[in-house]
């Protein structure tokens, strides 16, 4: 992704609600949309405990997430 504040591409893992940029060093977050944690039933085995509960902790309602369609 590119800073919003002086768009330089910067890295953002999948896990980090917030970054900084390598180049102005301001904090950049990111929207967080639906993820395989929302609706996994092996999403705590996955990524762990503590990183689940903490991934949790930062999600939009549940009635917000909608489960993804079953692979054909």
């Amino acid at each position: 992704m590119d800073c919003p504040h002086c768009g330089e591409e910067m890295e953002m893992w999948s896990d980090e609600p917030l970054a900084r940029c390598p180049s102005c060093k301001l904090w950049v977050s990111k929207e967080r949309g639906a993820s395989c944690i929302d609706w996994c039933g092996s999403a705590v085995e996955c990524i762990g405990l503590e990183a689940y509960e903490r991934l949790k902790h930062t999600r939009p309602p549940e009635e917000a997430i909608s489960e993804p369609s079953p692979a054909v």
